[in-house]
């Protein structure tokens, strides 16, 4: 009705003061990347295959900001835009009641070399090496000296990347090969040239925030299956309005290159705003033996890795941080991670009536799969292969006690007394009706004597509504 209409009004991300449109164009809630390095402690023992034995250096705080630009609000209820992600180093939160500062301009770790297992992945999967190609990449990994399997580099470089000296090696025998690493996409490369689509939701609030577009793909170009390559979900800032607790509800994870369902949990207060809260469903973890739909995204390893490969071009997989709600033998061959515990799992907290985020943490591991190789005797005593823990990244964010002030009074609390005016005038037509028939009673007792007695005068026609 309309009370319908003006509430899908106010939720929609449309131009013209709407609070949604102007938090999704300039978000102002703190927006965290938490960044944890997992340093490799023991190179030779991991070369010859041994356990790695690993010491957490961190957490490095990121504060993150997101630009939009080129905005297009089109008549089709959908907004054309750029998006540039960039991070600031939030020197006091990281620092705060430290001895040590920690600084990741400068602070170095040793961890996998991604560009050489990149390189040695590829050509291993392409059907071997030729004599030459062999030829060119030792003598680029003899001019490399030490830094072939590991590399030593700051916090920043492994995050937002850094060129890679093999690679530019490289790059003078196979033309357009890319010499810079990026170990976070996230974080580290976000294409402005290309549009992003997103739903505002103005003619059908379920279709509030989601994609139609990312970044120039209509369809993803990464995996095995239609489905897996199908763009679902929203950037998890808005969902549809009205939500119900035996629902999931979808993000497309940028960071994943995939969207993600995240199923209902429960109920808990944020900020006095009653919201839903979702987690992962564990078949999304499972591998393609146990959940064939998985196999669209190349899910044949061990559960509780996503596989990333095909998306970054070297043998990357995500996990939950320790490994969490993955098969026990990947977190008992690794030494010195925290165990597993629920704290580590991603959650989503959602106002259902709205469909706005009020909180959100969200966790993931970057791991390195190393397998057994010839070259430089990698993995020499192992068969199986091994996953090493490369950085633990967690975002956080949500509403303020500002936004969810706002929230409260713009939108919540109106609909409250929307609905409050509804079942009012509800109880009102109920109890005319009541008097209407206590009235027409007596008028039909009185005069059940006279049964001739028309109710309508004579001469009068009845108006009959259909």
């Amino acid at each position: 009705g309309l009370y319908k209409q003006w509430y899908q009004r106010r939720v929609a991300i449309t131009a013209g003061g709407t609070l949604n449109f102007e938090q999704w164009l300039n978000p102002t809630p703190k927006i965290y990347k938490v960044v944890t390095v997992h340093n490799v402690t023991n190179l030779e023992e991991v070369r010859m295959g041994l356990a790695p034995n690993v010491s957490s250096i961190g957490p490095y705080y990121f504060r993150e900001y997101r630009e939009k630009t080129d905005v297009i609000v089109a008549n089709t209820y959908n907004i054309f835009y750029k998006e540039k992600k960039y991070y600031i180093f939030d020197n006091e939160t990281t620092n705060k009641d430290r001895a040590t500062p920690l600084d990741p301009a400068k602070d170095k770790f040793y961890t996998i070399n991604l560009a050489w297992v990149g390189v040695v992945y590829n050509m291993t999967c392409s059907g071997g090496v030729s004599p030459t190609e062999k030829i060119i990449i030792e003598a680029a990994a003899t001019k490399l000296k030490d830094d072939t399997l590991f590399t030593n580099r700051t916090v920043n470089e492994i995050i937002f990347g850094y060129k890679d000296p093999l690679l530019d090696v490289l790059k003078t025998f196979i033309p357009g090969l890319p010499t810079t690493v990026q170990c976070v996409y996230n974080m580290s490369s976000r294409d402005m040239n290309n549009f992003s689509v997103i739903h505002n939701g103005g003619d059908n609030s379920s279709l509030l925030g989601a994609y139609s577009q990312w970044q120039g793909y209509h369809k993803l170009p990464y995996w095995e299956s239609d489905e897996a390559n199908t763009l679902n979900g929203t950037e998890g800032l808005f969902f549809a309005p009205n939500l119900q607790p035996n629902k999931s509800v979808t993000t497309f994870v940028d960071d994943l290159f995939r969207s993600n369902p995240m199923e209902y949990i429960g109920e808990e207060e944020v900020l006095g705003i009653t919201s839903y809260k979702y987690q992962i469903p564990m078949y999304v973890l499972k591998n393609a033996t146990q959940n064939p739909l998985n196999s669209g995204f190349n899910s044949y390893g061990p559960s509780g890795l996503m596989n990333l490969t095909a998306a970054v071009n070297a043998p990357v997989m995500a996990s939950k941080p320790s490994f969490l709600d993955a098969e026990s033998w990947l977190i008992d061959e690794v030494v010195g991670l925290y165990p597993p515990n629920r704290n580590m799992d991603t959650n989503i907290w959602i106002e259902p009536h709205t469909g706005v985020l009020t909180k959100a943490i969200k966790q993931l591991q970057v791991n390195v799969m190393i397998e057994q190789s010839d070259w430089h005797g990698m993995m020499s005593l192992r068969k199986k292969p091994r996953f090493i823990p490369l950085a633990t990244i967690v975002e956080t964010g949500g509403l303020d006690k500002d936004l969810a002030d706002t929230l409260k009074h713009k939108v919540y609390r109106p609909r409250k007394i929307g609905y409050g005016l509804l079942y009012g005038l509800f109880g009102f037509f109920t109890l005319l009706t009541v008097v209407f028939v206590a009235v027409l009673g007596h008028h039909v007792i009185r005069n059940q004597g006279d049964v001739t007695r028309p109710l309508i005068p004579n001469g009068q026609k009845e108006n009959i509504y259909s």
